[in-house]
């Protein structure tokens, strides 16, 4: 019990950030809504059948989790894909279609904020990485 509420206890050498604690138990902190922002990435493919395969960017950070509809996430979602459908060259794919314009004029055209979190030049995923439960090598 916690604050007199049932509650959860996780094993952090086991938790792989799933969420699926979330529902049984309000007071944990990944109901804090300070600690439960979501993130939008864009692009990424892993496959080379059509072009070289790429990495996804980070577009937008720090948005509310608001379940079950999650209106601010949707929103940035829907205005993205409403740009890229009137860019776009037919059957191109969203992540071909950022390649072709830019990361810039991405950003300017979904009138997106462009901030330092965006500058893709982190280099500690390789730590992550191996730490987590989907990547081993």
């Amino acid at each position: 019990m916690v604050n007199g509420k049932p509650s959860l206890e996780v094993d952090e050498k086991k938790c792989i950030c799933c969420g699926a604690c979330f529902p049984p138990c309000p007071p944990m902190q990944i109901n804090d809504p300070e600690h439960t922002k979501l993130a939008i990435w864009v692009g990424g493919k892993n496959s080379n059948a059509r072009s070289k395969p790429m990495f996804h960017k980070l577009v937008a950070a720090g948005i509310p989790n608001n379940p079950p509809r999650w209106p601010e996430a949707g929103a940035i979602v829907k205005k993205i894909l409403r740009v890229y459908k009137e860019d776009a060259k037919d059957w191109e794919r969203v992540g071909d279609w950022v390649e072709r314009i830019g990361w810039p004029r991405f950003f300017e055209l979904t009138e997106l904020p462009f901030t330092k979190f965006h500058v893709d030049n982190w280099r500690g995923s390789r730590y992550t990485l191996n730490a987590s439960a989907h990547i081993r090598f």
